[in-house]
């Protein structure tokens, strides 16, 4: 808990900067999101079983730089070790922005902190790449690529190196909406992903993934309502023997 308040209390110690940093002329903002999801499936593995978990997270977004705090509580006994907190920095950018390439991109690092278990143990932190073509094919479709490459969160003293690997997940999202509700948005997803190494499994395609999610704008707090439904067809036993489905529920405020 002492680590996730330091670093929200930096977060949100840097909000009084944020009227200089625009009058300087670079766009800041801060995003309180709380999640619920009713199964915590992380890159194709079941975390918590059939219990259901409350993620909260901090955004601070200054220019093309962010900042992400990020934590998981399992709603459910039996799950003491799995408090998780997660740590973000990332860079966004795009290339080719005139163009029917244009590719928006992330850049970044992730710590995955767990907090009830030895850092030597449990602990993880990956680079990665994130990258969308909203232009490339039109109609709302939109490619996406990622690459994570991960290994173990202490010196590696500890003899096991399991962890580590590299995750790549190519999908699509389709925007879209409904005549019968023009004001709710939707977006379709579909992602299938190769696990290379990550926890001991076999390096092999692992799983795929279709979603379908909403978003409602609160008129009186400014907030925003996200519920979305998913399901994945799990093809490595050694990562998730069982196909899954799982729905999330989020309200998101920009200030």
């Amino acid at each position: 808990m002492k680590k996730v308040l330091v670093a929200m209390a930096v977060i949100c110690g840097l909000v009084g900067t944020v009227n200089a940093v625009e009058i300087a002329g670079t766009e800041a903002a801060i995003t309180v999101d709380a999640t619920y999801v009713t199964k915590y499936i992380w890159r194709g593995y079941n975390v918590l079983g059939a219990d259901s978990a409350f993620q909260p997270s901090v955004d601070l977004a200054v220019g093309n730089l962010s900042f992400n705090v990020w934590a998981s509580y399992a709603n459910g006994s039996g799950h003491v070790d799995a408090t998780e907190y997660n740590y973000a920095v990332a860079y966004a950018l795009s290339v080719a922005e005139d163009s029917a390439a244009k590719t928006d991109l992330s850049i970044g690092y992730r710590y995955y902190d767990f907090i009830k278990i030895s850092s030597k143990t449990a602990d993880m932190q990956e680079i990665f790449v994130e990258a969308a073509m909203p232009e490339l094919v039109g109609g709302g479709v939109t490619p996406r690529i990622a690459w994570y490459q991960m290994w173990e969160g202490d010196d590696g003293s500890n003899g096991v190196d399991k962890t580590a690997g590299a995750i790549f997940d190519l999908g699509v999202d389709y925007d879209f909406t409904l005549e019968q509700a023009p004001e709710l948005p939707m977006t379709a997803s579909w992602d299938v992903v190769y696990n290379d190494g990550v926890g001991g499994v076999d390096h092999d395609w692992s799983h795929m993934v279709f979603g379908l999610a909403t978003a409602y704008e609160c008129e009186k707090t400014g907030g925003t309502f996200t519920p979305g439904i998913y399901y994945q067809c799990s093809w490595e036993d050694d990562i998730n023997t069982s196909d899954e489905l799982w729905a999330a529920l989020s309200y998101s405020l920009t200030f």
